[in-house]
């Protein structure tokens, strides 16, 4: 076998430490000649001399007619040399049309979903991807037009999470020799000559033209992106996130994070997409949008942003929240002691006793058992309910919260306690003045909340 041409793709497979003996290795195998070389040089030379397993992972688009012959291809050839495989099929234009996304965005959400399902299944700790140089200049050109920053002009990663990328730094030309020189078969795929994906128009037509003025045009791109990945890492590494707020559906950045220089800003808030697993599709003037609306927005408005998510200003932070997170509503729950739970708010705890000064000195919501009528429910918030503080003076439960500076998408999960209109409690943050314990109080309930 002439391995002349990927001598230097040895250099870098143990330069960056991207297998060790014993990995179990996923091979992404479109079947075109990138990914039919990677499997090639994997199979017979790296796996041999490494140690380690290889499972080549095919996924049928449904894009194109060929595609079924495509995967038949691809199994036909790792059948004939020994190389266990799967095939996965992911209807692309149902899932991009159900979602309204676009066939580049869908396909390589279902491709990603079908290497998670093959790591799972083949008990895979690496998986290896055949993009190269050319695709890496592609894809630095591609994040400047849409509008990233440093990050996106850095490219890809050599290494993410599991998934590495042998060829990474090996050209177009030396795939295309390795492929002559080796006899590997591959197929042409079709999708690759139709311009409406953005990034063949790159390939296709912008590339080109750029190389009849610069010849070397696709090395300084790269060259570029390594320098802006340089850059990018010394600005993240003095980046500090204290100031983030992590939960299950929401991510809280404070206000004064906003004072930070720009490029320390951007970061922040990136950061925050990436705790809800987010930053696909989140460009410049998303970051921008935020920016804004943390330095001139007013309280309680809110910006929507790609991938079901909005950020709204609550009073000393932004917040990004995931879409799907809105309150169910709640039958009214007949006020008792023991427990009652309340969706995306949490349980609460109702325990009836006579201890309850040193409860209330804990900092427990504690009311006076004889003050609480008949009929008080458990519910959400409606219109009209009314409030009096603790220490006297009603006001609309609405102005109340406000003056608490209690989020508005919080409000509508936020249990109280009410008969009628009147409300007695407020779950977790103030009993009325109306239910509150005094020196004639011999039994008392102390309310504790369990949050989600």
């Amino acid at each position: 076998m002439n391995t002349e041409n990927f001598d230097g793709v040895m250099q870098y497979i143990e330069k960056h430490t991207m297998f060790e003996k014993g990995d179990r290795v996923g091979i992404a195998v479109s079947g075109g000649s990138d990914s039919m070389s990677l499997l090639h040089f994997l199979h017979n030379t790296v796996a041999p001399e490494i140690g380690f397993e290889i499972v080549a992972v095919h996924v049928n688009h449904k894009m194109i007619g060929l595609d079924r012959k495509y995967s038949k291809f691809v199994a036909d050839y790792c059948r004939g040399n020994g190389i266990q495989h799967v095939c996965y099929t992911a209807d692309v234009p149902g899932f991009a049309a159900e979602r309204k996304l676009s066939m580049e965005h869908a396909a390589r959400i279902k491709r990603y979903e079908s290497f998670e399902t093959a790591v799972k299944r083949f008990n895979l700790n690496k998986f290896a991807i055949a993009q190269h140089s050319s695709d890496q200049a592609e894809t630095i050109l591609l994040h400047i037009f849409r509008g990233s920053g440093l990050a996106g002009a850095s490219g890809m990663d050599i290494t993410s999470g599991i998934y590495v990328r042998p060829l990474l730094e090996t050209s177009k030309a030396d795939i295309m020799a390795y492929v002559f020189k080796n006899q590997v078969p591959y197929y042409d795929d079709e999708l690759n000559k139709d311009n409406s994906f953005a990034r063949n128009f790159i390939r296709n037509e912008i590339i080109p033209l750029l190389q009849r003025e610069w010849r070397n045009v696709e090395k300084n791109i790269t060259d570029f992106g390594q320098n802006c990945r340089q850059d990018d890492e010394y600005i993240e590494s003095v980046v500090s996130t204290w100031g983030i707020v992590r939960s299950e559906d929401h991510v809280r950045i404070a206000l004064n994070y906003f004072a930070y220089p720009a490029a320390v800003v951007s970061r922040i808030v990136l950061r925050a997409f990436d705790a809800l697993d987010s930053r696909l599709n989140i460009e410049r003037k998303h970051l921008d949008l935020i920016y804004a609306l943390a330095l001139a927005g007013e309280n309680g408005k809110r910006i929507d942003l790609p991938n079901d998510l909005y950020a709204t200003k609550e009073y000393e932070f932004i917040t990004i929240v995931k879409k799907g997170s809105a309150a169910k509503r709640v039958t009214a729950v007949q006020f008792k002691a023991g427990k009652t739970a309340f969706p995306e708010f949490g349980t609460i705890i109702v325990t009836r006793t006579i201890k309850h000064k040193a409860a209330r000195e804990k900092g427990l919501l504690v009311m006076d058992v004889e003050k609480i009528p008949r009929g008080a429910k458990w519910r959400v918030r409606q219109d009209g309910d009314q409030f009096t503080k603790f220490g006297g003076g009603t006001k609309s439960l609405s102005a109340y919260l406000t003056d608490r500076k209690i989020p508005l998408r919080k409000r509508d999960s936020l249990p109280v306690l009410a008969i009628g209109c009147e409300v007695l409690m407020i779950a977790g943050i103030e009993i009325s003045d109306k239910v509150k314990t005094d020196d004639t109080t011999f039994e008392a309930y102390v309310v504790e909340v369990i949050k989600d």
